[in-house]
């Protein structure tokens, strides 16, 4: 498994919800490392091993959706 940040790059009206752009989501998926384009967005896709280790470095013991964001910021050396 992998964890990934999505980016909402244009914003999107879904019926009753509306996604503003600059709008994150965090959560876990079965693709490969990487940075993709999706539907209204950007997905960046870091592997499970690489968050675990950014979650050990910093002493939490639970997955969270910042330090989701601080691994992908580093994986890839990018500012979200």
């Amino acid at each position: 498994m992998s964890w990934f940040v999505y980016l909402v790059t244009e914003t999107v009206v879904y019926g009753d919800e509306v996604l503003k752009k600059g709008e994150k989501g965090v959560g876990m998926c079965s693709m490969a490392p990487g940075i993709m384009e999706a539907p209204h967005g950007i997905m960046y896709v870091v592997p499970e091993e690489y968050v675990a280790k950014v979650h050990k470095d910093k002493r939490q013991k639970r997955a969270c959706a910042s330090i989701v964001e601080d691994a992908v910021r580093s994986y890839f050396g990018i500012t979200l």
